[in-house]
């Protein structure tokens, strides 16, 4: 073909070279090299062989004797990070060592999650950490490392430095910690010998650290060499970990073997909130060779893995340390299947575990369950940590608790900064907007003036002319300095300067609490208050091979315990609490006698207005009858006379009506009637029959709190408490605002006559009622009195007597009341720049359906917002109805004003028609 088309064909020795030479072009150009060759070492030299220890690796690594790393890919497995940390760790002078990728695996993934997880999927880190340092390189700031991609990467900050490195090709990674060298303090990595970027410099808190050969990847496998001869010859002799100078290298010492080959799991009991994960923490530290098996532990994993969680992982973003909830979008992890597949694995590696499940190791079931996975797997050792902690405990969680408190007074600080710059910006653009506003009143004042006096000039001009006389010269117009009179205003407030954090101390309390309490507790309050009563301490007959209690013996324990239940039995809520029968049949008679007070109420107003009415009606008559008899006298016809006329010169006579100010509230036989027909509580309006029903409601919720708790030590609701119980009995929520008051213990003090607060102590509801009553008629008259007394104290000049019971309709929430901050500005906005002073910006009004409040009212808020014409206005007061409308324009009779012009030069144009509403 090429032959036809006049192209000749390249020699088959010609086309491999001309390939070859391609291929060299697309190689590196090799980097200047001032690494030298290693000098001769003759001083002693390690003979353990560089090996990775299981309790230097993750839960999910595979390491094989023929020097190979793999990862377990199943369960959720594939999304994690696996890591593991050499033995040997450099101290000083100049090591390498390798690692070649062999092969890349690509396991099953669900495809939605992919946003999720961190690209590309399989991935490699070599690199060195410090002997306390993280498994996963480069996420932290104890290691330094190079990853797949060609980055260097240190405490989570990433820096192009190489091309990518893939399957098949040897890295070779030299830590140079030898002050005599030309490249001291660095760290390098080689690409089948051959450099693949300038030295890095080693961070320098890392330069007097001990580091330790350490590899991280995921979704490869790899092989490493120790040495001591490299795979792949450097430009130069370099030592590798094998066979280093023992001056220049740590040697970590092997596990210790199990007598009996069982290694040791331990299950921590502690009491929620009582300082449990703050002693798993400092035990890691102290016995690194631990691994910790918790749902936190898993959470931390999925971090370090990069793994992207929408809500963050701060430990405010968590429902409780004990049970976390994963939320990463990634089912495999979300319904906890990965934590399974470790269940699996844990036992069959040997290593020595830590499991820490606060709520099961307190539930007796559920712990004789978690110690059948582990029998003949492993030694099971119960660790009880209850009571009074040891003085060297103390000093942590204190140390802890002031670094919780420093956290939270930065945080409140840099909030009230914030609020002081956003503050001053707000004043200076309200300041800025006054300024524009002057200045455009004090240039359309001097341009009325320069229109005066050009207006006189030709006057003057044409009079001159006409006269023959000289025509004036005109006067010049001299312009003022507007920075000069921005100037007499003042300078501007300086913005807010920043300012370091104040240092917190611990008050005297805080350094008598043995425990530090986290921003989130250890258990969520559901789960801690209906389970906290079958709390029990671990027994050898549970399935123990050993019981260890470490703060107090077990008799001091079992005795903190009860006490501990006891006492949270008086704060906790009863969460499954369930309203009785009792409660459901009192709350049922009281609806319906309360249906009669309102029917009984609303007669007596209806008759007594109907009799109104025969009154003024007879007084008509009357009046009219006796204008007819006086026009009959001065025309001298004779009086007329009615049927009616006997009945209207008196009155038909009524039952006598008592005194209804002056009764004795308490004494009152028949609440229905007093006297006429007349209730007791025939005065009441909505704000009396709220608080009648609120006095009633609280006395029957203390008493059958009482009786459906079934419990001696819970006999009252405490105060704190109230909403949630007023809400499990009555089926809807109770505010304090709604009655005007700030607390719920001002909202009892209103009906202090039917509950008290008891304050020793504890504040807890009690009834001063009891509650086998005939009838209800107290509550009526407690309700009177009341009524009572906050006339006569209104009537003195007490307005704080007032009830300020607000309706859901007139409560503003806190969005309306931003959204009400935002439309001021928008309107100050709006109504500056280049717009005429005061000139409106005219915008159609949103119609709404009228609420609690008048049209009127609501007309005023537009207005506040957004002016409308007063021919809208009177379109709207003929346009409500019980649907939604839009108001109707009449063409020709309102106009759109564009903003930033004046009005005087804008054409108005008609309202046709509107769409879109």
């Amino acid at each position: 073909v090429a032959h036809a088309q006049g192209i000749m064909a390249e020699p088959p020795a010609k086309k491999a070279k001309l390939d070859e030479t391609a291929e060299d072009s697309n190689q590196p150009e090799p980097l200047p090299e001032q690494e030298v060759d290693a000098r001769a070492d003759i001083g002693p030299k390690v003979k353990e062989l560089t090996n990775f220890y299981t309790e230097d690796t993750t839960l999910n690594l595979l390491a094989s004797e023929d020097a190979t790393l793999m990862m377990l890919t199943d369960g959720g497995l594939q999304y994690l990070m696996a890591g593991a940390k050499a033995s040997v760790g450099v101290k000083s002078g100049r090591y390498m060592f390798e690692v070649k990728i062999l092969e890349t695996a690509s396991p099953l993934e669900d495809p939605s999650v992919r946003p999720r997880v961190p690209q590309p999927r399989s991935q490699l880190r070599v690199g060195f950490s410090t002997s306390s340092g993280c498994l996963f390189l480069g996420e932290r700031d104890d290691s330094v490392c190079f990853d797949s991609e060609g980055h260097f990467i240190h405490a989570k900050k990433k820096a192009q430095v190489s091309q990518r490195f893939t399957t098949g090709e040897v890295l070779a990674v030299l830590l140079n910690l030898d002050s005599a060298t030309p490249n001291a303090n660095t760290i390098s990595v080689f690409k089948d010998g051959i450099r693949l970027c300038p030295p890095q410099a080693l961070p320098e808190h890392l330069q007097r650290e001990t580091l330790y050969p350490t590899v991280t990847f995921k979704n490869v496998a790899v092989t490493y060499n120790f040495g001591p001869t490299p795979m792949v010859a450097l430009p130069f002799t370099c030592r590798m970990i094998n066979g280093a100078s023992t001056k220049d290298v740590i040697v970590k010492k092997a596990p210790a073997v199990p007598r009996n080959g069982q290694y040791e799991v331990l299950f921590p009991a502690c009491l929620p909130d009582e300082g449990g994960f703050d002693w798993l923490d400092s035990f890691l530290i102290q016995n690194p060779s631990y691994t910790e098996l918790s749902d936190r532990a898993l959470l931390k994993w999925c971090e370090l893995s990069g793994l992207v969680r929408p809500k963050g992982y701060s430990p405010l973003a968590r429902a409780s340390n004990d049970k976390p909830e994963m939320g990463l979008g990634i089912p495999n992890i979300d319904d906890l299947s990965i934590r399974k597949v470790l269940q699996a694995v844990a036992p069959l590696q040997k290593r020595n575990f830590v499991v820490m499940e606060i709520r099961t190791m307190l539930m007796q079931d559920e712990r004789r369950e978690l110690l059948a996975r582990w029998q003949g797997l492993a030694k099971r050792v119960g660790v009880v940590i209850v009571g009074e902690p040891p003085e060297e405990f103390k000093k942590i969680s204190q140390a802890s608790l002031l670094k919780t408190k420093q956290e939270l007074s930065d945080a409140e600080h840099k909030t009230k900064l914030a609020q002081e710059k956003q503050k001053w910006q707000l004043d200076k653009r309200q300041k800025n907007l006054e300024k524009e506003k002057k200045k455009a009143a004090k240039k359309q004042a001097k341009l009325q003036d320069a229109m005066l006096k050009k207006l006189k000039f030709e006057q003057l001009k044409k009079e001159a002319i006409a006269n023959g006389q000289p025509v004036p010269e005109e006067e010049e117009t001299k312009e003022d300095d507007a920075e000069g009179e921005d100037d007499e205003e003042g300078p501007d407030e300086p913005e807010p300067a920043e300012q370091e954090p104040p240092n917190v101390q611990l008050t005297p309390e805080e350094n008598q609490k043995w425990f530090c309490k986290g921003p989130v507790g250890d258990m969520t309050l559901y789960l801690l208050n209906t389970g906290f009563q079958k709390f029990s301490l671990p027994e050898q007959e549970d399935g123990f091979d050993d019981v260890r209690y470490l703060w107090q013996p077990k008799a001091k324990a079992n005795l903190y315990l009860k006490k501990w239940i006891q006492d949270r039995k008086v704060v906790s809520r009863v969460e499954d609490l369930q309203a009785g029968d009792w409660f459901l049949g009192k709350f049922k008679e009281w609806q319906k006698v309360l249906a009669g007070w309102h029917s009984k109420q609303n007669a007596y107003r209806a008759s007594e207005a109907k009799k109104a009415m025969e009154v003024a009606a007879r007084e008509q008559k009357r009046k009219a009858l006796e204008a007819a008899r006086k026009k009959a006298a001065e025309e001298g016809l004779p009086p007329p006379q009615t049927e009616e006329d006997e009945e209207m010169q008196a009155p038909k006579e009524e039952s006598a009506k008592a005194d209804f100010d002056g009764i004795d509230v308490f004494g009152v036989e028949d609440i229905n009637d007093i006297g006429a027909g007349e209730p007791l509580y025939s005065a009441f309006n909505p704000e009396d029959w709220s608080m009648l029903g609120l006095r009633f409601e609280l006395y029957l919720l203390s008493h059958a709190f009482r009786r459906d708790a079934n419990d001696p030590d819970r006999v009252a609701v405490p105060l704190e408490h109230l909403p949630f119980y007023y809400n499990k009995y009555y089926k809807k929520s109770l505010s304090s605002k709604t009655f005007g008051v700030d607390s719920y213990e001002d909202l009892v003090e209103l009906v202090r006559d039917t509950i008290l607060v008891n304050n020793k102590g504890l504040k807890v509801l009690n009834s001063a009622i009891p509650d086998d009553l005939e009838c209800h008629n107290i509550f009526v008259m407690l309700t009177e009195e009341h009524r009572r007394e906050r006339a006569r104290r209104v009537d003195l000049g007490d307005e704080s007597a007032k009830l300020k019971i607000v309706t859901p309709g007139q409560m503003v929430s806190p969005w309306q009341q931003q959204q009400q901050q935002q439309n001021s500005v928008s309107l100050a906005v709006a109504t500056s720049g280049n717009s005429a002073v005061g000139t409106p910006v005219i915008r159609p009004p949103g119609v709404m359906q009228p609420g609690p409040n008048t049209l009127q009212q609501i007309v005023a808020q537009q207005q506040t917002a957004r002016p409308i014409p007063p021919l809208l206005v009177q379109q709207q007061q003929q346009s409500w109805g019980p649907q939604l409308v839009r108001p109707q324009f009449a063409p020709g009779t309102m106009a759109v004003m564009r903003p930033g012009f004046p009005q005087q030069q804008q054409q108005p144009r008609p309202f046709q028609g509107w769409r879109g509403w």
